[in-house]
């Protein structure tokens, strides 16, 4: 599904991306780039904490509250997929 599919907005999509990477980095100690492209669970070990921790610190850095209760674990293989998600399944805190 491409982001005009979800009718998402691209620009705070791509705000979601930066975020949420960033995240990661930090959580994962990471100095490799973590992309879009990069797949939560093959590339970078996802578990369920790692990703409620994901969700929690996106929330707060980006002042939102995501509706998780929409998340099919089938829709976010990546962190482009994750971000399309959470920018189409989210509102102001």
């Amino acid at each position: 599904m491409t982001t005009q599919d979800a009718g998402v907005d691209a620009e705070f999509r791509q705000q979601v991306v930066d975020v949420m990477a960033k995240i990661l980095a930090d959580l994962l100690q990471r100095s490799e780039p973590i992309t879009e492209e990069s797949r939560l669970m093959a590339d970078l070990d996802m578990d369920s904490t790692l990703g409620l921790e994901l969700l929690l610190e996106t929330e707060d850095k980006l002042q939102i509250v995501i509706d998780v209760e929409q998340m099919d674990q089938e829709q976010a293989f990546t962190v482009g997929e994750m971000a399309t998600f959470v920018a189409g399944h989210c509102r102001p805190a």
